[in-house]
């Protein structure tokens, strides 16, 4: 095992002089993939399973979620440490904690005996989340030559992108045969064997750096990310009741507190002590792509969770039938991202996002004109559409961004990213849901039926959200242009 670490480090010492990926390398990246995949995975399940959850632990709906807003919370909390975190530690033991963390929560989910056990569960799996998912960026990034970053980026993307269209099929299928204990039974096995294999495998050579953390950097983060997702996250329950705090009030706290902590990181990162490096945004191949990401990913996320609604309120579809119905959505991620991946590399960011943000509002200006009793087979074919328009913005908005840093920024900007990432989606169903809500109740008040005021709700939800990818491409056609091989033409070091 020493000879395959050695061998594996000189390997990532001199991928600049090779095209070729080591077979320990290739072995250390597929175990990334698989790990990146199954913990995102695990984030989709719950959604599904909790009607299931709820009536066999005998808690209400605004106890309930917490399994889900906990989770969210946490993950915003912890992602901002992690560019810290891969800075101080290596890439080996980083990996190894979150998936430990990852393995220990799931195995505690599975023998939970009440609520309160299985919400520490979630929260101890969504550490674990929040530390594998950047890394896995950071770390594929700094083993692949750029030359094939397109290609190798595609496949991670393909982890993040289609774990959200496969995770309601998988969860229905598992739920229709056996219990909601039986979702992490599955999952457990997988988390760890990509933790025995990953803490073998993953050799990325680095110098860690003995800095001390910022408590108060810590404190700010914490306090302004989480009041951020809850003022987003707790949106759709304001009109039940459910709120502890006020959404207005939460979000207001957020805004302030993350300013305080953006200015506490401007200043520690002129002596490198940043918690989170602010520097990457100074890139403009970063912040392009950046940007990008939050008006596409609102949008992306605020129509792929909306949707299970629509086919089950419009159509009455089954929990398996919608699953079955998103599952296409996945496969033709899968494939078009691995295309997507290979011209990324002759021909950059620009064309692609452009091509990607094009496709993703014409599909959703269409869904947003379709009037409710559409022909199914029309509904899964404008989603379809839309998805292509997605695979191609997820891998050059990672591959660009991450590909324009300096090896000290890389994982900051990796967590940078991923909290992007976490708020957007949090805004994307928070937006989707308070639209469709506001809609349908006026049209409900007016003497509408249930279901064509929730259709018609759910039209305007993605109007906003063509308006955001129009917005998304003004950003895209902002984009520098890039090497044949994708690389940025300046990089800040």
């Amino acid at each position: 095992m020493p000879a395959i670490a050695a061998s594996l480090e000189d390997n990532a010492q001199n991928m600049a002089a090779s095209d070729k990926l080591s077979p320990e390398s290739k072995i250390a990246i597929s175990v990334l993939f698989a790990s990146t995949f199954t913990v995102i995975l695990n984030e989709m399940l719950m959604g599904v399973a909790l009607p299931t959850v709820m009536s066999d632990l005998g808690i209400t709906a605004s106890t309930g979620q917490w399994l889900t807003t906990a989770y969210m919370l946490t993950m915003a909390v912890v992602i901002p440490a992690t560019g810290f975190l891969t800075e101080r530690y290596s890439m080996r033991t980083v990996y190894t904690l979150a998936m430990a963390l990852f393995a220990f929560g799931t195995l505690i989910a599975i023998i939970a005996p009440g609520f309160e056990v299985l919400l520490i569960a979630r929260i101890i799996q969504a550490v674990g989340t929040a530390i594998a998912t950047p890394l896995a960026f950071t770390a594929v990034t700094a083993l692949v030559p750029p030359s094939r970053a397109g290609r190798m980026m595609a496949l991670l993307t393909v982890s993040v992108s289609t774990a959200p269209a496969f995770g309601p099929a998988m969860a229905g299928a598992i739920l229709s045969v056996a219990g909601w204990r039986w979702l992490f039974v599955f999952i457990l096995p997988i988390a760890v064997i990509s933790l025995a294999v990953g803490n073998m495998m993953i050799r990325v050579p680095s110098t860690p750096r003995k800095t001390k953390v910022d408590g108060l950097s810590v404190l700010l983060s914490a306090i302004g990310f989480a009041s951020l997702v809850y003022g987003l996250a707790s949106f759709g329950e304001v009109s039940g009741g459910h709120t502890i705090v006020s959404p207005w009030t939460a979000l207001a706290v957020g805004v302030i507190v993350v300013a305080l902590f953006v200015a506490r990181q401007l200043f520690l990162q002129k002596s490198d002590r940043a918690l989170l490096d602010m520097r990457p945004f100074a890139v403009r191949s970063f912040a392009v792509p950046a940007l990008l990401a939050v008006f596409f990913m609102t949008a992306a996320t605020g129509m792929m969770t909306l949707m299970p609604v629509i086919l089950q309120a419009s159509y009455a579809l089954t929990p398996l039938q919608t699953g079955l119905f998103m599952l296409p959505g996945g496969l033709t991620i899968t494939v078009i991202s691995v295309i997507v991946g290979r011209v990324y590399d002759r021909l950059g960011a620009r064309p692609l996002m452009v091509a990607g943000a094009l496709f993703d509002a014409a599909g959703l200006w269409f869904l947003s004109t379709l009037a409710p009793g559409t022909p199914i087979w029309l509904l899964l074919a404008t989603y379809m559409f839309i998805i292509v328009g997605q695979a191609f913005l997820w891998t050059p908005t990672y591959a660009a961004s991450l590909g324009a840093l300096s090896k000290h920024l890389l994982p900051h900007g990796s967590a940078i990213m991923n909290t992007i990432q976490q708020l957007s989606g949090a805004a994307g169903i928070a937006i989707a849901f308070s639209i469709m809500t506001a809609t349908s109740a006026a049209l409900i008040s007016r003497g509408e039926e249930v279901q064509p005021a929730m259709a018609q709700g759910a039209q305007q939800s993605h109007l906003v959200a063509f308006g955001m990818v129009v917005l998304g491409l003004v950003v895209a056609l902002m984009m520098p242009k890039t090497k044949a091989d994708g690389t940025a033409l300046v990089q800040v070091h």
